[in-house]
């Protein structure tokens, strides 16, 4: 027979471990909203495009984050630039997502920064190793990140005929606001 006491022993480290590991559940995060914007500055036009079209899942146990772009929701303003854009450069109806998937690199609540790295692809190319930095507001339930970086349409063999080069330039700005809340 075991005394009381160390009955009581325990009970109180059963309660205390199952706390310590309900606390440590696993983070998985999904994408709640999004903004990505592409822009294009030549040195004729400069075209601006959005798309709010995105899902995407993130695990902070694993570092595994995954995301897709609807590329047939991309709008820009010009109604024969945005027609242009899905039928001869991105050829939405072959290719209609963009894909990440890769690793968090670093996760810093502290310094606000986030560090991804993986494979980007778009227009049925994937580019390796493909870096992405951003900031991380954080709320109650959800992260905010905010990133800014560039793709290069030659990368993904997107081809900009001569005759366009002063209007669309080869070098895309991304910017991106994605808000990630825990995946219930």
């Amino acid at each position: 027979m075991i005394p009381s006491n160390t009955k009581s022993l325990f009970l109180l480290l059963w309660i205390v471990t199952t706390n310590l590991y309900a606390d440590k559940k696993i983070k998985e995060l999904v994408v709640k909203e999004a903004k990505i914007q592409f822009i294009s500055e030549a040195p004729q036009e400069t075209i601006r495009g959005n798309v709010t079209k995105v899902f995407g899942s993130a695990n902070l146990e694993t570092k595994k984050v995954s995301i897709q772009i609807d590329l047939k929701a991309l709008n820009i303003p010009s109604r024969m630039m945005n027609r242009h854009m899905h039928e001869n450069y991105l050829e939405t109806e072959l290719y209609p997502n963009t894909n990440f998937v890769g690793v968090i690199k670093r996760w810093d609540i502290k310094s606000k920064i986030v560090e991804i790295e993986g494979d980007l692809t778009l227009h049925g190319v994937t580019k390796k190793k493909f870096k992405i930095q951003g900031n991380i507001e954080e709320t109650e339930k959800d992260f905010l990140i905010r990133s800014n970086f560039e793709i290069h349409l030659a990368d993904f063999k997107i081809e900009v005929p001569k005759l366009v080069i002063l209007k669309l330039n080869d070098t895309i700005q991304i910017e991106s606001e994605i808000l990630w809340k825990d995946q219930e």
